[in-house]
Formats: C-alpha cells, structure tokens, sequence
C-alpha cells in the first residue's frame, strides 16, 4: 500500500484533529513525501493517530507550535500563530512527529543535540516550505 495513503489514512482516524488541520496535514505531509520520499512515516502514522492539539499560551509554549514526543500533544499559542507562517510553523511540528521517539525527537535522546535539532529541522523546514515570517534586511 502506498505510505503517503496509509499516513492521509491515519490523519483521517484522528477525531482530536479539525477538518481544517487534518487537510493541512495532509497537505504538509505531502510536500515532506516528495522531497523525501526514501524516509519512512511509519512514526509519524503512529502518533498522528492519536495526536491532541492542546491550547497553549505564553506560559505554557513559547513557540506558535510546540510537540511534547511523550505526550503525543501539540500546543498551539493561538496569539503567537496569528503572527507567525502557520504553514512553516505546522511544517516544523510534523517534522518534529516523523522523528520523535519517546522524550525527544531528532538526532538523540541527550539534551546535548537539542541546539543541532532545532537548527537543522528549522532548515529542512525552510527547505519544504520557505518561511514567509523571515523579514527582508
């Protein structure tokens, strides 16, 4: 079966997801899909099942998007995502899911490559979607 059914599938089953972000899912997982097309989404097909989108606020999230891997819970800081590129907000998040595993997501589970994560799915989300919230110099 075609992986990228089996993750619109899976973001389908969600009922904690609106219509509006299971289509935004399915919409990012897509572009992600066709630039990588050779990285499973297996873990992403997992966890989006039961992902919970919980409202966040500037005590709670800094960030617009923010994934807590052992929660399987995305925060979303409404005030914050008004203001920021939703779409490469989202993009970070799903990125964040594909690669997530237990406490952590990316490159390794000590907090010494937190820095070196957050720089290169920053980039590998710039790549996918741009980042319309960068300001011209």
């Amino acid at each position: 079966m075609d992986e990228l059914k089996v993750s619109y599938d899976a973001i389908s089953e969600n009922n904690n997801l609106s219509a509006e972000l299971k289509d935004c899912f399915k919409e990012l997982v897509t572009i992600f899909n066709k630039t990588f097309s050779g990285v499973s989404l297996s873990n992403f097909n997992e966890r989006i099942k039961g992902l919970e989108i919980k409202r966040g606020n500037k005590y709670i999230t800094k960030e617009a998007c923010e994934y807590n891997p052992k929660e399987n819970v995305l925060y979303l800081n409404e005030q914050l995502l008004k203001k920021a590129d939703a779409k490469h907000e989202l993009m970070f998040a799903l990125l964040t899911i594909i690669s997530a595993d237990e406490n952590f997501y990316g490159f390794g589970n000590d907090e010494k490559l937190t820095v070196f994560n957050v720089g290169v799915t920053e980039m590998i989300t710039n790549l996918l979607v741009g980042n319309d919230g960068e300001e011209d110099e």
